[in-house]
């Protein structure tokens, strides 16, 4: 399975993209690893309502509340089991490719990973090394390539077909079948593998390219809506993307005086929001891992420091899992998988001949 480290190395780091995306040449400066409505509140999403005017035996109207056809966003139990599972591998494919590349709906492990020109979609039940593959109804033999799961649970997946020549998005129903397909083949002026595939609370897709680090964003009925580049986004770098809590787009990007910042993506203006906050990280720290938290809008993994909580309105910022707290050390060989629905995150670790899936508690 695990021929060498998953992270701290920048030479294995650069060893896994090139496996993963195929890809080569990326273009990098400084120190870093490449790694129905609703209404907001500071605690995330609340449930949308419209207003009518019940006028029946009443000159004086009443407002009436209805919740009909209101998408209700995930929810999991936050999860304080840390759990250490034997990982037995039923196959010859390599789990650890499948980083950035695996999500969870609070029940179920989603992974897509494979050789190349056989990628396909694996599930795996929480707190279990069991996966298998999901099935899905592909009748002209469609390569499934990234996955990105909403704030409401649904699954979307990108797919690619003609030799990587045609591209798609798939919406996929409760039975993990095809719902909707969207063509965005005309999005993709050369052949590469998104390193992003993200979809915000609003069905708009976030598509983002290893080299040079431009993208795409796509609207819910597949319909262009930005091209972006570095230079427009005005950043010298990007590093994680993630959906938070609040069902927005997020980037951790290099700010002023070389440091990480983390700002929402406007989508429709496609920049990034700066706002005037003192939460940054020093410009030697690294992310590999981000996701929606649970009592914060974020969660970050980084290899030198552990697990970090972020939120901007709550003004959080904390260093919540420190390694020494998951019991790992620079000569560790491991990788995070994703972060859960509960706040676990889902390290891979190798020790000695075995590979262990670890479960960390991260959320409150």
């Amino acid at each position: 399975m695990y021929k060498k480290a998953f992270v701290f190395k920048r030479k294995t780091l650069i060893l896994l993209l090139i496996g993963l995306f195929t890809l080569s040449g990326c273009e990098h400066t400084g120190d870093y690893p490449i790694g129905a409505d609703v209404n907001y509140t500071d605690e995330g999403i609340n449930e949308g309502y419209t207003e009518t005017e019940d006028r029946a035996g009443t000159e004086n109207s009443e407002t009436v509340v209805s919740f009909e056809n209101t998408p209700k966003p995930l929810e999991a139990p936050v999860s304080m089991d840390a759990e250490d599972i034997l990982y037995h591998s039923t196959d010859d494919i390599d789990i650890s490719l499948s980083m950035h590349r695996c999500k969870s709906d609070g029940e179920n492990i989603y992974l897509v990973y494979g050789a190349a020109g056989e990628l396909d979609l694996y599930s795996m039940p929480i707190g279990t090394d069991e996966h298998s593959q999901v099935n899905i109804n592909n009748p002209e033999g469609m390569v499934i390539c990234h996955i990105a799961i909403d704030i409401y649970g649904n699954i979307h997946l990108l797919v690619a077909g003609n030799d990587y020549e045609e591209w798609f998005i798939w919406r996929l129903n409760e039975n993990n079948q095809i719902e909707e397909e969207l063509d965005i083949s005309d999005y993709f002026e050369i052949r590469q593998m998104p390193h992003w595939f993200l979809v915000d609370m609003d069905g708009t897709y976030y598509l983002q390219w290893v080299i040079g680090r431009d993208g795409v964003i796509v609207d819910s009925e597949g319909e262009l809506k930005h091209r972006f580049t570095l230079e427009s986004l005005d950043t010298g770098w990007t590093y994680e993307a993630a959906v938070g809590k609040d069902g927005r787009i997020y980037l951790v990007y290099r700010g002023e005086d070389e440091k990480l910042e983390i700002g929402e993506f406007d989508v429709e203006n496609c920049t990034i929001k700066r706002e005037d906050s003192p939460l940054c990280f020093s410009r030697d720290e690294v992310f590999i891992e981000m996701s929606g938290g649970t009592d914060t809008n974020l969660l970050l993994f980084s290899p030198y420091s552990g697990v970090w909580a972020y939120d901007f309105k709550k003004g959080i910022l904390e260093n919540r899992v420190s390694l020494s707290d998951i019991g790992i050390t620079r000569a560790t060989n491991f990788g995070p998988l994703t972060f859960l629905p509960d706040g676990r995150l889902l390290l891979l670790e190798k020790r000695g001949n075995d590979t262990y899936l670890r479960y960390i508690p991260a959320g409150k």
